[in-house]
This record gives C-alpha cells, sequence and structure tokens, in this order.
C-alpha cells in the first residue's frame, strides 16, 4: 500500500564553518549541471545528518538522482546520476567517474571532496512505497537519520533540509536507530544495517529501537551472505568508535557474533575461574577494548586477545588455568582476520600482539631481560605497553599490576637508550648459506636470535662475530631439523 504524499519537513540551518568552503562548492558546481540535465538532485546521507548536528564532515559526499530528465538523456542506458557525474567530473577535472554498477552508483573526486552519486530507481531495493519519489527514496534507506536531503538549489550561506520521512529530525535529537519503514524489511534489503546500527552505538552514541533490535535478532544469519569487505569495514568503523564495548555488546546479543566472528562468540558467558579476572570473559574483553586507545590494530588485538581461553581451559580445585591461551588466541585470530580481509599488515600485528601479551613482569628482571623484552616486541612494543595496560586496567585486583608496568615502561625506557636498533646483522642470504638451508621459517629464527644477541650486547654488530653466534647458536639448536 503506497503511502499518500504529504507536506515534507524542513529547517533551515546555518552551514558549519568547518563544512562551508566544500558544501558550497559543490553545491555551486552540481547545481548547475543538474538544472541544464534537468534533473531533482539531492545531497544525503552521513553529511547532511553530520551538518545538522553542527559536526566536522569527513569530506565524503552522497548525491542522489531522482528521475532521469527524459528530455536530456543520451541513451537509454545512460541514467541521471552517470550524466550528472561527467558533469562533474569535467567541472572538476577528473578522470571518467568510476561506476559501480552492481549499486548504480559514480565515484567523483575533486575540490569538494569525494562525491558518490546515485540513481534512486536503481539504487533501491524496496518498490512501490509512495507516489513521491523523494519519499519513496528516504523510505528505502537504513535509517531516519540518514534520510535528510538537501535541495542542489538555494542560498550558499543557509541551506534547508527536507525531512521526508517526518521523523529525522526527532531521532537525531533523541539519538535513536529507527528505521523508514518495517525494520525486517530494511534489513531484508541489506543485511549489513544490522552491522551499522551495532556501529552507530559505538561511534556516535545511540540507541536502538525495539523494533529494530528484534530484527536483527531474527536476521542476523543473512549477515552470512554479506561480502567480507563490507562486513570488515565496518566492523573496523565499529571499533575504533568511542565506545566499541556499546557496539559489540548488541553484536552479541543479537547473535551476530555466532554468524561472522564465532572466534569472539566463544568467549561470550564464558565464565573465568581466577582471582584477578571477572568472572565473564566477554565483560573481561569489553572493559580492555574500551580501556584502550582507538588505534585499528589495538582494539582489533583487544578485542582478540583472551579468545583462545575457551580451547585451553585446564580445570584446577580453586582456580582454572589457560596455558598457552595467547598462541592458540593468535592463531584464531589469524584465521578470523584473514577471513575477514582485514590486511596481512594488521593480521600480523595483531597476531603477534596476542601473542606477547602474556607478559609476567617482577622487579627481578635483569637489564639483560628488559632488552631482550624489548627487542622481542620490536616495532610493537608501544603498542604491546599500552594493551598490557588497557588489559591490567580492566581486572579486579589491578594495582599491584599497574605499578609493575609502569616500573616495566622506566626501565625499557632508561635500557633503550644506548641498545643498538634490533635487527640481524645477517640478511637472509647469508643465513641460508652459513647453515645450508632454504628459505622458510628457520632463517626467521635464526635473524630474531642474532638480533637479540646484538641487542643483550652478547655479541657486536661486526660480520665475523655474528657469523661465529650464529653457527654456535644453529648447533646447540635441539629443535632443528637435519
Amino acid at each position: 500500500m503506497k503511502r499518500e504524499s504529504r507536506k515534507v519537513p524542513r529547517r533551515r540551518i546555518d552551514i558549519p564553518s568547518a563544512n562551508r568552503a566544500n558544501v558550497q562548492r559543490l553545491i555551486s558546481d552540481a547545481a548547475p549541471a543538474a538544472s541544464r540535465l534537468g534533473l531533482c538532485a539531492f545531497i544525503v546521507g552521513g553529511a547532511v545528518r553530520d551538518m545538522v548536528e553542527g559536526s566536522a564532515s569527513t569530506g565524503e559526499w552522497d548525491i542522489v538522482v531522482l528521475g532521469d530528465g527524459q528530455e536530456n538523456k543520451k541513451a537509454d542506458s545512460v541514467t541521471g546520476a552517470r550524466r550528472l557525474a561527467e558533469e562533474l567530473s569535467a567541472k572538476w577535472k577528473w578522470r571518467e567517474p568510476v561506476a559501480f554498477e552492481r549499486y548504480g552508483t559514480h565515484l567523483v573526486s575533486g575540490p569538494a571532496g569525494t562525491v558518490e552519486i546515485s540513481q534512486e530507481e536503481l539504487r533501491t531495493g524496496l518498490r512501490d512505497l509512495s507516489d513521491d519519489p523523494l519519499v519513496h527514496d528516504a523510505l528505502a534507506r537504513d535509517f531516519t537519520i540518514n534520510a535528510l536531503y538537501i535541495p542542489l538549489s538555494g542560498s550558499l550561506s543557509q541551506i534547508t533540509v527536507l525531512d521526508p520521512t517526518g521523523k529525522g529530525f526527532e531521532d537525531l535529537a533523541d539519538r535513536l536507530l529507527r528505521t523508514p519503514v518495517l525494520s525486517r524489511l530494511t534489513i531484508k534489503d541489506d543485511p549489513l544495517r544490522i552491522l551499522r546500527a551495532a556501529r552507530f552505538c559505538s561511534t556516535g552514541g545511540y540507541r536502538v529501537s525495539s523494533a529494530f533490535s528484534r530484527a536483527a535478532k531474527e536476521l542476523s544469519g543473512k549477515l552470512s551472505g554479506v561480502a567480507p569487505e563490507r562486513i570488515r569495514d565496518e566492523m573496523n568503523k565499529l571499533l575504533t568508535g568511542m565506545h566499541p564495548s556499546a557496539g559489540l555488546d548488541r553484536l552479541a546479543r543479537w547473535g551476530v557474533l555466532a554468524v561472522i566472528m564465532p572466534e569472539v562468540q566463544g568467549m561470550v558467558g564464558f565464565q573465568q575461574r581466577t582471582p584477578h579476572h571477572y568472572p565473564d570473559l566477554f565483560r573481561h574483553t569489553m572493559r580492555v577494548v574500551d580501556r584502550i586507545r582507538p588505534d585499528l590494530v589495538l582494539r582489533w588485538a583487544a578485542l582478540l586477545h583472551d579468545c583462545g581461553k575457551p580451547h585451553t581451559r585446564v580445570e584446577g580445585v580453586d582456580v582454572d588455568h589457560y596455558f598457552g591461551h595467547e598462541g592458540a588466541g593468535a592463531e584464531l585470530a589469524g584465521v578470523l582476520l584473514n577471513r575477514m580481509r582485514v590486511g596481512k599488515g594488521i593480521s600480523r600485528d595483531v597476531a603477534e600482539l596476542i601473542r606477547l601479551h602474556m607478559v609476567q613482569y617482577s622487579g627481578q628482571w635483569s637489564d639483560r631481560a628488559v632488552r631482550r623484552f624489548v627487542n622481542r616486541s620490536r616495532d610493537l612494543l608501544p603498542r604491546l605497553l599500552d594493551l598490557l595496560e588497557a588489559d591490567s586496567r580492566a581486572l579486579r585486583l589491578r594495582a599491584e599490576k599497574l605499578r609493575l608496568l609502569d616500573e616495566l615502561r622506566e626501565r625499557v625506557e632508561r635500557v633503550t637508550i644506548d641498545m643498538p636498533v634490533p635487527g640481524s646483522p645477517l640478511d637472509g642470504n647469508r643465513i641460508m648459506e652459513l647453515l645450508n638451508v632454504e628459505q622458510g621459517p628457520a632463517v626467521g629464527s635464526a635473524k630474531d636470535a642474532l638480533a637479540e644477541a646484538v641487542a643483550e650486547g652478547l655479541i657486536s654488530t661486526q660480520t665475523d662475530a655474528a657469523e661465529r653466534y650464529l653457527i654456535n647458536w644453529w648447533k646447540g639448536r635441539g629443535d632443528r631439523q637435519t
């Protein structure tokens, strides 16, 4: 049943100073082009939401074109969005617009930022919701707060924002995520909207309507069919938000973690029997994630640092033990992050931080032991120390842990003043030649051993000393293959 056309609520807003130059440039360049082509076009989405709130824009803009301007149409296959993208591209002297045929969108970049131009008829998966094209488009969007529109026309000092759903302004003020139509329809149109809702809880402090929560729980399984790259992008944004546990907690309650991250789901409800930790492993993990700085590698490491515990528990009389959980967790993290295609560099660093995070420092450590710790941590040392601090702050009995960590930081700073730059004095080719081995893990282990020896002052960086040390180390290595 179609909704009847009605007067669209509107509001005049001042353009935030941080956005003024870009939005004025976008309107002044795109509006005349749309007019010449006979197109009805609007700026829409997150950039409009941010301007209504008075926040700075990211420089990423979305424009939607309603109709094709039939009188100017070049060919049946050329949409209004495509023609507007071509005009704007020519104006900005950019290359040809990048087309995303699956979504019917075209990307242009220039002095006002990055602009993605979409065609309403091709973009929406919901049909026949309204006779009014603007309302039709608004009802097909994810949330009412993202269904706010700025016409590509009018004053450049003040702009008019339209609210076709009649709920966008209200929900933005109330920090409420609500769908323009039935939540089940909105989610079925694109299941990724479940993750997007959780992301808004993390980044913007939003709450979620009960109707959306019910639908998300019912339809969470549909996320299994979403491309890993899209899930990755939403998870990266969620994890680097100001309060990531708010989004992660939603995902746990909706059953999403079991679908996209079973490695994390295994921590939900897992009871730890240790004196230092809060009983529920997932709750402890959420405390760590919230207490660490919003660095993507650190946030992923914080989320996954204890994911190996459910797989390594050894039950004791009063206390359980988790021997080797850091190694098991590093392997699980690598599988998860590779599946999600986060990139080899991030996967490697996250896994290594997890592998290194069980640091049992005491005041009995010698300076040599501290240097060995520094060398093994290498470029990850600052992040590792931050992870250790966040993990310690999430404990019940944390005062002594934090005191020891402060002491370790001081000793690290002191011993690194005179330490050589970590690294092996011999390259891989020379190591393979001396040891008569092929490229593989043995070469990496040899480099690590040489770097540690240099850092600890056992050998100099001179080639002959390094070669003698390497040969003796290799002879005494019990696990080498012959």
